[in-house]
């Protein structure tokens, strides 16, 4: 991994700091922060707080802590459950990051502001090969939609001072994330047999698709290491990805493997979401050009830790 310099800032905000990818972005950034630099959280729960819906809240906190870098996170993040919440979906993961980035504009307009968006975003796109940072999204999911438009709204509400990075990593797992995802839905259910808590077989959804597959901790780090990527232009796109999509049989040949108990595997018709992409393929030369990021953790190691996790909840 290359050595990530100091971040550069004073005063940080993040948003869905208690989330699965939050939890490992604060450690990240106390790792990386000077030391008189403040991290803000914008959080419904706590003593101090925000709901980013609200949009007098959130004015009032960033106008009183007037952060230099802005780490949206927050957002309804699971593709299936988007779907059966549309309208939820499009006032948080929209009409949130609107509120945020109106008051950015207002309180802080040469703020740094890093969106957290997704590769799902091109969507249909991917049924023509390999996808880049200018391949036109092709969103086919609510929470495709959402975070298209959002990186829509960011660009015209921000200031044209306010330097503004979209992420869209692939695919992302680690210890500690629910069961709404594919990897961690099977690593609860290997747990869960192993302790006696169920029968020794497992449901499983569809096993054919192919996806590019990364641990939260390389997410993270590809994050960390352009923020402290000085200059470049005023609105950046980095693709994060490993760029070679597995089927995700692999995962679940990872978990068996790992399995200490001999465990079946039985289709489900409730967990086949329609799919319309057989294979995701995302290049990230960009973010590799200007850092040298890769990722360093194997997925067979993002798979174990996913299982450990379960197994200690288990426990």
């Amino acid at each position: 991994m290359v050595a990530t310099p100091i971040l550069p800032y004073r005063s940080v905000l993040v948003t869905g700091a208690r989330g699965f990818v939050g939890r490992y972005l604060l450690s990240a950034l106390q790792d990386r922060l000077g030391a008189e630099a403040i991290v803000h959280c914008l959080d419904r729960h706590g003593p101090e707080a925000v709901d980013l819906l609200d949009a007098g809240q959130v004015r009032a906190l960033v106008a009183r802590t007037q952060p230099d870098l802005i780490m949206h996170l927050a957002a309804q993040s699971s593709v299936g459950q988007s779907a059966g919440t549309a309208a939820a979906t499009w006032r948080v993961n929209v009409g949130g990051t609107v509120n945020l980035a109106e008051a950015v504009a207002d309180e802080c307009p040469y703020a740094t502001f890093a969106f957290s968006s997704s590769a799902e975003i091109y969507g249909s796109a991917f049924n023509r090969g390999q996808v880049d940072e200018t391949t036109p999204p092709a969103p086919q999911s609510v929470y495709a939609r959402t975070k298209h438009a959002a990186e829509q709204a960011l660009a015209d509400t921000l200031r044209p001072e306010n330097r503004l990075i979209i992420f869209r990593p692939t695919n992302h797992s680690g210890a500690g994330q629910d069961g709404r995802f594919v990897l961690p839905a099977f690593a609860e259910q290997v747990a869960a047999i192993e302790a006696g808590q169920r029968p020794a077989t497992m449901q499983v959804g569809s096993l054919t698709a192919e996806r590019d597959f990364l641990d939260v901790r390389d997410v993270v780090d590809a994050y960390v290491q352009v923020l402290a990527t000085p200059g470049g232009s005023a609105r950046q796109t980095y693709n994060i990805a490993s760029g070679h999509p597995v089927p995700i049989a692999r995962l679940l040949d990872h978990l068996l493997e790992l399995s200490s108990v001999p465990v079946t595997v039985e289709s489900d018709p409730a967990r086949m979401r329609p799919s319309e992409v057989a294979r995701t393929e995302v290049a990230s030369d960009r973010i590799r050009a200007l850092t040298g990021w890769a990722p360093r953790i194997a997925l067979h190691d993002t798979v174990r830790d996913v299982l450990e996790g379960y197994r200690r909840q288990a426990a």
